[in-house]
């Protein structure tokens, strides 16, 4: 036990620090919604600014720890809530950009001004250098120090969180801020209070770790991971627990440095612990406990698309005048080759990141495992150099696959921090090892092929390749997986609601994206022959400049990838010292300016208009409803037979109970009516139905088969199809690709050869696309089908989402408050259109709806309920002249522009 107190005593000492900086991390995500990616680069620039006054200056060093924590954490705490202030609207990814601007700024400044190796700070705590004797053990007094002074400052930012009226605000604000306002307390100067105090915290970390870890400005950032580690022991909420768990990741940490002195496979294994234990937690921790803070978020910015005729131009003079490279740029022509393997990067990171709206922090990792990968077979088992190109990339897949099962669970922020948890577990863990890159600092050799070895003949190879990328890319954007992709990232639940297996398409999506991360990985280190985890296009800070690089790439897919040739190409014809940080801290600094600004600037409106000339866009004509041939649906059903029942149904949230035992039946042939005053609880009981939501207790029967245990997506398959309260479209698609996503994300189902388009069963193409047409003139906007959805009005929204609905493979439809938002006109169309729909496929509607005169007018039969309970049922003269439903939502006016019931049926009240 006494050979191992060395090792636990030290352990306390970095684990209280990093609780303390996980502390810090804690209370600004909890007050502003917003995760500091950068919290560790404010310990860096503490850190720095510490040995810059102090050692460098000789300022005494009290003084130079009140300018480095305190002061300079205020100063921070400020300017980053003004920050926070823009970007908290804004969508998670570009929060996540937007911080990790700042990490790209900090590394690129601290390397500009101290250099790029590593500092080493002397101890400045008073009687720092000293030790005193505990059971045979020597323990420094800098070590006690520390710790006693993070053990405190946890404490008392726990007592502040808990007992004070500021601590109270704070914990209260994410949650409501108006509410906190109404109290007389600023919600501004809260948020600003937590900032204040979260970066002084995280100043003082790295100013107490700096003289035990040393000054590296890359270490120091990634403190923040060592914080997160921390942090989820406590759920990302509890203070006491991230503290706990920074000592239990500090104690490990260290004991495993013991143990494995002798096993040098494992010697990687306690540097990345933290980020281990971050990625275990992140599995592990109940999705409940993971809610991201609720903010609302910008909808999406729909961007200009060129004409096809005008890509296909731009593609040809692009790719000629790389094709001429070698005329113009041969001693710069190794910087062109490294630019293309940057393309095919980018174009794996675009499919992931702008097309399915996932975030990736791990495709340096990617790069790296198809790189080692290739040089194994190519090397050793003495395979030719395309297919060991081929089983290279390969290899990658089933490594993303496995990356992609947070991607399920996780969406936003904590998949991002599991993909970054992930490729720096890789760096330190597996790199090293002889079958990978190994820690000789050799490397592995990449040869070329025999055929193309002269940087010309593998220039115009790697084109070829980049070209058939970018092609693949295109296909993949403008297909059936692009579409699904583009409704996962703008609308998951509308897709899920429609048919789409969106676990299988999250995997399906990692495993593309990391096989061309891996084919990136490899080319790159075929073009500079040898490839090294030194090597900075291997490391996981690569994967963060590279996020930066695509996100402030200015053109949509795949153009956005011509914007990897500049970086890689400038360094050639720019010489001077330091240039890569220079661009780093150019990099960082445009990240800041897209994420305030919302989004990459879209094209100005005159190039946009200029560009629509050169477009084709088929024009709507005026309809009648008489001239729409059958609507394709579902087989249809004899009138009356068993549509949905609702049976004893129950939700509760906590002690909340949402719905409790609503009984409903929707059968065939009919119009049934779902009513009742705001907060009732329809919209719940509609996401029970469509298995958005767990029941607590009762039966969900569809035509007579209880289908409680099916996933949403089955549901849909079944014959289940619904609108929604808020309307839930793919801002970025055409009318007509909304409409017909309908019937086409069903047909995607759960097989990745379906959503690919690859197998596709005869003629459902044209059934597609005849159920889409028809919709579309049905609801009566066959004139807005080419008009991206993003740009309608409320009114024309829920048009599209019936017309979706309508185009669908369904029998049962779910409509909730389908005319809201239309007009008088639309209102009596939609009427026509759903008498219309049950006349001819004699299906099942049960529709949500306030506007009383609509549902009197469409509905056959009428259900009602208030506070979750079932109030009263009947035909809609019944529910009109109820007392009881007069009293509760109708008001006693309404009855008298209607005919009286002769009978009515009522449940826990008098008619």
């Amino acid at each position: 036990m006494s050979s191992l107190l060395p090792y636990i005593i030290a352990g306390i000492t970095t684990g209280a620090v990093y609780g303390l900086a996980g502390s810090g991390l804690v209370i600004t995500y909890k007050t502003s919604g917003i995760f500091n990616f950068a919290h560790g680069a404010i310990a860096a620039v503490a850190a720095y600014l510490f040995y810059w006054l102090w050692q460098v200056h000789g300022v005494p060093w009290p003084i130079a720890f009140a300018l480095a924590v305190p002061v300079l954490g205020a100063v921070l705490g400020v300017v980053l809530e003004l920050v926070g202030r823009h970007i908290v609207h804004r969508r998670v990814a570009l929060q996540i950009v937007g911080t990790v601007g700042m990490i790209l700024m900090v590394q690129a400044l601290a390397t500009l001004k101290f250099g790029p190796d590593p500092l080493r700070m002397d101890q400045y705590l008073p009687g720092g250098k000293s030790t005193f004797d505990l059971a045979g053990v020597n323990i420094g007094w800098d070590q006690l120090q520390v710790t006693c002074v993070a053990v405190l400052a946890a404490a008392a930012l726990y007592t502040f969180f808990r007992r004070s009226r500021m601590g109270l605000a704070m914990r209260a604000v994410v949650d409501d801020d108006a509410l906190v306002g109404l109290h007389g307390t600023n919600p501004n100067r809260v948020r600003r209070a937590a900032w204040i105090i979260g970066s002084t915290l995280a100043s003082a970390s790295g100013v107490l770790l700096a003289p035990m870890v040393g000054l590296e400005s890359i270490a120091l950032t990634y403190l923040v991971v060592s914080a997160i580690g921390a942090a989820a022991f406590g759920g990302f909420t509890s203070i006491p627990l991230t503290s706990v768990g920074g000592l239990v990741l500090g104690v490990v940490a260290a004991l495993l440095q013991r143990w494995t002195i002798e096993v040098s496979w494992l010697s990687g294994l306690p540097i990345s612990l933290p980020f281990i234990v971050l990625l275990v937690a992140l599995m592990v921790t109940p999705k409940r406990k993971l809610g991201e803070a609720r903010q609302t978020q910008q909808r999406i910015v729909v961007r200009t698309r060129a004409p096809g005729s005008v890509m296909a131009i731009m593609a040809v003079i692009v790719v000629g005048l790389l094709a001429l490279a070698p005329r113009y740029a041969e001693l710069e022509l190794i910087n062109y080759m490294h630019g293309l393997t940057l393309m095919i990067m980018l174009l794996s990171l675009g499919l992931l990141v702008r097309t399915s709206g996932q975030v990736s922090m791990c495709h340096a990792a990617f790069a790296g495992i198809g790189a080692f990968t290739f040089s194994q077979i190519v090397t050793q088992a003495g395979l030719g150099w395309a297919p060991a190109v081929l089983l290279g990339a390969l290899v990658v897949v089933p490594v993303a696959a496995l990356v992609a099962l947070p991607a399920i669970r996780l969406r936003g922020l904590f998949l991002a921090l599991a993909t970054l948890a992930f490729g720096i577990a890789v760096e330190r863990l597996v790199y090293p090892l002889d079958f990978a890159f190994g820690n000789d600092g050799v490397g592995r050799l990449m040869p070329r092929p025999s055929w193309a070895e002269t940087d010309e003949a593998f220039y115009y190879l790697l084109l070829s390749i980049t070209v058939a990328t970018a092609v693949f890319m295109y296909l993949i954007d403008r297909g059936r997986l692009g579409r699904m992709l583009r409704g996962l990232s703008e609308s998951p639940t509308a897709v899920q609601a429609m048919g789409l297996t969106t676990s299988s398409i999250k995997v399906l999506v990692f495993a593309l994206s990391g096989f061309f991360a891996g084919l990136s990985g490899i080319l790159y280190g075929t073009t500079v022959s040898y490839a090294t985890y030194v090597d900075a296009n291997y490391t996981s800070f690569h994967s963060l400049v590279l996020l930066v690089i695509f996100v402030i790439a200015p053109l949509g897919a795949p153009w956005y990838a011509i914007f990897g040739l500049p970086v890689a190409i400038l360094p050639a014809y720019l010489h001077g010292e330091g240039l890569e940080n220079w661009l780093n801290l150019l990099f960082g600094a445009f990240a800041v300016a897209v994420s305030l600004q919302g989004g990459a600037a879209p094209l100005p409106k005159r190039f946009s208009d200029l560009l629509a000339r050169f477009a084709w866009s088929p024009q709507g004509r005026s309809v009648t409803l008489a001239d729409l041939p059958s609507v394709p649906g579902a087989a249809p059903r004899p009138p009356g037979a068993d549509g949905l029942d609702v049976r004893e149904l129950r939700v509760h949230f906590g002690g909340l109970r949402a719905v409790d035992g609503v009984t409903i039946s929707a059968p065939m042939g009919r119009v049934t009516g779902l009513i009742g005053p705001n907060g009732a609880g329809k919209t719940t009981m509609f996401n029970a139905c469509s298995g958005l939501v767990r029941s607590t207790t009762g039966r969900v029967l569809l035509h007579g088969e209880d289908i409680g245990g099916l996933s949403a997506q089955r549901r849909a398959r079944a014959g289940l199809g619904r609108t929604f309260q808020v309307t839930e479209l793919c801002g970025s698609l055409t009318v007509r690709e909304n409409v017909a996503m309908g019937r086409e994300a069903a047909a995607a189902g759960w097989n990745p050869l379906s959503q690919m388009a690859v197998r596709v069963a005869p003629g459902e193409r044209s059934v597609v696309a005849a159920a889409t047409e028809s919709a579309l003139e049905l609801c009566g906007i066959a004139a807005l089908a080419e008009v991206p959805a993003g740009n309608l009005s409320t009114g024309e929204r829920r048009l599209v989402e019936v017309a979706r609905c309508l185009a669908g493979d369904f029998d049962v439809l779910m409509l909730d408050e389908p005319s809201a938002g239309l007009d008088h006109a639309e209102s009596d169309r939609l009427r026509a259109v759903l008498e219309r729909v049950v006349q001819e496929r004699n299906c099942a509607i049960l529709l949500v709806e306030h506007d009383m005169a609509f549902v009197m007018q469409v509905c056959d039969y009428l259900y009602v309920i208030d506070f979750g309970k079932p109030l009263f049922e009947g035909t809609p003269a019944e529910v009109a002249a109820s007392a009881v439903v007069q009293a509760a939502y109708l008001g006693s006016s309404f009855a008298q522009h209607l005919p009286k019931a002769d009978n009515c049926l009522v449940t826990g009240g008098t008619p």
